[in-house]
């Protein structure tokens, strides 16, 4: 090879790995933020899981505590999710799957279902907003009849 390709090549691969920190840094960056307002929102969940553990106590003791202990779980996955890096939780995940593969499944399946009733309201609720026969041409004159 001569010096000036070599000089080629190797700019190219300096500008490949200054690109390649700068996508890095910037998919870490959103990465941190998603992981931030999952954390938030599971920690959400934790209060609210306290809340109703709190308004069932005189009735149901039992039920409380188990909801209650749940609560606290949730609040602890809540806390991992602030402190760890977006690595580590992937690697815990992978290592949970592996030693827990029906709750992994079982949990994927109910993300699904959960993702697919989103999808499903979000397509739904732009239809509904602007009511049934609005696309229609014959009933747009007949609330004026009414």
């Amino acid at each position: 090879m001569t010096d000036s390709t070599q000089q080629t090549m190797d700019e190219a691969t300096g500008v490949a790995r200054a690109v390649g920190e700068a996508v890095g840094k910037k998919v870490e960056e959103v990465a941190d933020k998603s992981k931030q307002a999952g954390a938030d929102a599971v920690a959400g969940l934790g209060r609210t899981a306290s809340t109703i553990a709190d308004s069932v106590a005189e009735q149901s003791p039992a039920i409380a505590d188990y909801v209650r202990g749940a609560g606290e779980k949730i609040d602890r996955l809540a806390t991992d999710l602030r402190d760890k890096k977006v690595g580590d939780l992937m690697t815990s995940a992978v290592q949970f799957g592996r030693s827990q593969p029906v709750v992994m499944i079982a949990g994927a399946a109910l993300v699904g279902f959960a993702l697919s009733r989103l999808i499903k309201a979000g397509v739904a609720a732009p239809a509904d907003n602007n009511g049934p026969d609005s696309n229609d041409p014959n009933s747009r004159g007949q609330t004026e009849k009414a």
